[in-house]
């Protein structure tokens, strides 16, 4: 027999000659007739070929099942399906790229003419037994509504005359509730009449996959299955050419090697688009340390799947402000798009793992006899997050007071730790807890500030509160500590995962943009927020410096232009590989967990995440301006606790006194304001000197409420500022 013309080789493309029409249909569709067996003993090897005797074989029509609604012919209750269809190619047709569009409960192996051509991920390498593992069930989609797995093949297989596609449906236990095989072999076509059959209604035309300009990543498991623990090893192709052009049939590789490979995640799990934890490796399963992407060498890599996140780009968002805010390292990230044994997978992120390292977290790496003295202060990074080995909890209860919070090590690892490391890096944290639980908390020398960089709390906290994170400050939190003679306290740094935030959430009110995410949730949640959040803005310190850095980094960092440039940027270099991506996962239109918004085109996706941050700006800006700084820049801080100011009695009855000593005579202005924020009474004094008084009764306060706040200015600035009680 004769092959095929075909204009493509290995790689899937659009390329056709110039001038020529073209259309999609149908060779073979599911209602199409096959013979099928249910085998109670292994069939001979040649089945999958066009000779094989197969008059025995019952026939029937597609699709084949336990007659739940989607199938034509019902059979009873079995392991394995043998599935063969025989068509005919004339010589007068031309294919220019083929497809296999397969639903399927739970696994298969397709076969064209003998040549294997698709596999479902959860079976081992080779030719499946009919008793066959199944590492995990796998949905049919069609009848609820969903697409079907889709495979890009290679021409190369189909014959002009007779050909035999051949397909193995394997259940995951003879016992299961249902199969199904729901089969549609599709193919590009030259010219505009309809040889075989019109394509099914869901059929959509495959993205554009001859213009990449993101880098490309193949992935070859050899048959292995990609698991959640252990990592198994596979081969990685990294292509990324200098011209910015690249394809999947592209050999020069930036990367060319051996990898161990891992689902994570924990909730992201259940998508169908997985991500990956990623270690490049020498053959003999060692670390190789390697430049990637222009990142800095290392060996360990996250491979994020956006799924749920359908503008592709909060992730990047939330790192790349980290890293402007310059208080220390937040992961880099590259957009890639994927190819996983063949099978296209969408636009990915490739990120620097948490780690130490002298590109990532840079702080001192323990060693094993580091016990004792400084040495045994750093460094340590540590997380709030779900329940690890060796996990601990936290003398005080979550906010609500109903659920622990748990403390995880995270590098080095529990098991890498000395007891003696373990301890100190828990005593650590227990000791900062209760200074900031405790009386004293405010205090420089005996409160929290002893203990932690209250900069990078800082920062940590603008960046949940602008993204709004339903998981901060609860989970996925990290921070860590270095040597004591490295000025070792407590850091909050690196920034991770925003997937789910900035306006993505229907619940916890995280799609709302007005709102303090430190408010957290209600009690009966598996994760809470721990008490430092509402303890930390009880302190004017603490909410001084809120207030002046969040001021700072509005000027550029988290500026409405500089974030609205930035994802600019990213729809611009996503402009292509989205497309693909959303042909892949047909998603745009549909609710996909937790989604508080349904743009139904990328662009609205793109467009409601501007619009949502903007919306959170604004609110947020109202929030800091209501913040009655205690000294009157971040340069020039008086810390609480001074003489500056004395207030007595406090609580009052029915007036209360403010004695002034500014240590520098001149005139000043004392203001007195509500817990919103607003004002009640102001009194201009001029000459303020040693012990000068100020005096306000109940009457001028217009008897509002309980609580005041004042605040003290001199020459126009604000100096200090407390709260009084009425009693």
């Amino acid at each position: 027999m004769v092959r095929l013309p075909f204009l493509i080789i290995l790689c899937f493309s659009f390329s056709q000659l110039s001038g020529q029409s073209s259309h999609w249909e149908s060779i073979v569709t599911e209602t199409d007739e096959f013979k099928y067996l249910l085998p109670k003993e292994e069939p001979t090897s040649n089945w999958t070929v066009l000779n094989f005797p197969d008059q025995d074989w019952n026939t029937g029509i597609g699709g084949f099942g336990y007659g739940d609604n989607d199938d034509n012919t019902i059979v009873p209750p079995t392991k394995s399906l043998f599935l063969r269809r025989i068509f005919t190619v004339p010589g007068t047709v031309t294919v220019y790229n083929l497809i296999l569009d397969i639903d399927y409960d739970d696994a298969f192996v397709a076969y064209l003419n003998g040549v294997e051509i698709a596999r479902s991920a959860n079976l081992p390498a080779g030719k499946p037994g009919i008793d066959a593992n199944v590492t995990f069930d796998h949905e049919a989609q069609l009848y609820s509504g969903g697409q079907p797995d889709r495979f890009l093949l290679d021409t190369r297989p189909l014959l002009t005359g007779m050909n035999i596609l051949a397909v193995h449906i394997l259940n995951i236990t003879p016992t299961s509730s249902d199969l199904s095989a729901r089969v549609f072999l599709n193919a590009k076509i030259k010219g505009s009449e309809i040889i075989f059959n019109q394509v099914p209604h869901w059929f959509q035309e495959p993205a554009d996959l001859s213009n990449f300009n993101l880098p490309l990543i193949k992935i070859n498991t050899e048959g292995e299955t990609i698991v959640d623990e252990p990592k198994i090893m596979a081969k990685m192709q990294m292509i990324n050419n200098a011209d910015g052009k690249n394809s999947f049939s592209d050999t020069n590789y930036e990367y060319d090697g051996y990898i161990g490979i891992e689902i994570r995640g924990n909730t992201a799990q259940m998508f169908p688009k997985k991500s990956y934890t990623v270690e490049t490796r020498y053959s003999d399963g060692s670390n190789n340390n390697v430049s990637l992407l222009g990142l800095p060498a290392e060996n360990d890599w996250v491979l994020h799947g956006p799924y749920s996140d359908k503008s592709l780009m909060r992730n990047a968002l939330a790192y790349s402000i980290g890293n402007a805010m310059g208080n220390g390292w937040h992961p880099r990230t590259r957009f890639v798009e994927i190819e996983i044994n063949g099978e296209y997978r969408g636009v990915y992120l490739f990120v620097e793992k948490i780690k130490i390292d002298k590109n990532r977290v840079n702080i001192a790496t323990l060693k094993p006899n580091d016990n004792t003295g400084d040495e045994l202060t750093g460094g340590y990074i540590i997380s709030i997050d779900r329940d690890q080995e060796g996990s601990w909890n936290s003398p005080f209860m979550g906010r609500t007071g109903s659920v622990d919070v748990p403390f995880s090590y995270v590098d080095p690892k529990y098991k890498e730790l000395t007891v003696q490391q373990r301890n100190y890096i828990r005593e650590y944290i227990t000791e900062f807890e209760y200074a900031l639980h405790g009386n004293n908390f405010k205090d420089p020398e005996l409160g929290y500030r002893a203990y932690i960089n209250v900069e990078t709390f800082i920062d940590y906290f603008i960046i949940t509160e602008l993204s709004r994170d339903l998981d901060g400050y609860r989970v996925s939190v990290y921070f860590h500590k270095d040597k004591d003679s490295k000025g070792g306290k407590l850091t909050m740094t690196p920034f991770w995962d925003y997937n789910i935030c900035f306006g993505n959430a229907d619940f916890f009110s995280a799609g709302n943009p007005v709102g303090w995410a430190s408010d957290g949730i209600g009690a009966g949640d598996w994760y809470e927020i721990p008490f430092w959040w509402d303890r930390f803005r009880e302190d004017p310190y603490f909410e001084t410096l809120l207030k002046y850095r969040w001021e700072k980094l509005r000027e550029r960092v988290i500026s409405k232009s500089t974030i609205n440039d930035f994802i600019d940027s990213c729809q611009h270099v996503l402009k292509n590989a989205q497309a693909r991506n959303f042909q892949k996962f047909d998603i745009l239109n549909s609710y996909v967990w937790p989604n508080n918004y349904i743009g139904g085109t990328y662009a609205n996706e793109v467009n409601y995440l501007k619009n949502w941050i903007s919306d959170r700006i604004d609110w947020l800006d109202t929030q800091m301006d209501k913040i009655v700084p205690i000294f009157v820049s971040s340069q020039d801080k008086i810390a609480p606790g001074n003489n500056v100011a004395k207030v007595y009695p406090n609580p009052f009855s029915s007036r209360f006194t403010i004695e002034i000593d500014p240590g520098i005579p001149g005139d000043g202005e004392v203001v007195i304001y509500n817990p919103l924020g607003q004002l009640i009474s102001r009194k201009r004094v001029t000459n303020i000197s040693r012990n000068h008084t100020v005096e306000f009764t109940y009457d001028e306060l217009k008897h509002q409420g309980n609580i005041f706040i004042y605040n003290i200015l001199m020459e126009g600035h604000p100096v200090i500022s407390g709260k009084i009680l009425h009693k």
